[in-house]
């Protein structure tokens, strides 16, 4: 019987040790999550130019970087309708789709969206990994805003907060 109860004393402190080294590999050597790009923080500040659009000198720009195959972006497509009738006149509004320029403008005007300037370029050349991205710039091109996704409510009160002119 003391053999019996030494070997399941023996069994059960090894069981404790295995189960002690398997944690303490998963706590302490385990690799660890990198931290998730925030591409708020990692374009605000850059300078992003546009083929054949040139800024309006003393005046912000909005920019919608868009496609006509995201979902997300023809989700928004009813808030950037209203964004651009609140904005016209106020703001320039560039749509920036990787599409040709005319299968873009029609996407654009069937959904009622207006914009001065519509230019096909890939969003990566930009620095923006995803679309619908709208982006604030000033008039040297530099983005001081950056909303990505399809917006809640909250997220377009926030924009059209941010770019309506105050006043």
């Amino acid at each position: 019987m003391k053999w019996l109860d030494r070997t399941a004393s023996i069994a059960v402190i090894v069981a404790v040790v295995v189960f002690l080294v398997v944690v303490a590999r998963n706590e302490f050597f385990a690799p660890r999550p990198q931290p998730q790009p925030n591409p708020e923080k990692d374009l605000a500040g850059k300078t992003i130019s546009l083929p054949g659009v040139a800024y309006t000198y003393g005046q912000d720009s909005l920019v919608l970087v868009v496609s006509t195959k995201c979902h997300f972006c023809q989700d928004s497509l009813a808030f950037y309708k209203q964004l651009t009738e609140k904005l016209h006149g106020k703001l320039d509004i560039i749509a920036v789709l990787p599409e040709p320029e005319t299968e873009a403008k029609k996407f654009l005007a069937d959904a009622g969206v207006q914009t001065e300037h519509v230019v096909k370029a890939v969003p990566n050349s930009l620095g923006v990994r995803g679309t619908p991205t709208v982006l604030l710039v000033d008039d040297k091109g530099k983005i001081k805003n950056v909303w990505v996704g399809h917006l809640d409510e909250a997220g377009q009160k926030q924009l059209l907060s941010t770019v309506l002119p105050q006043g």
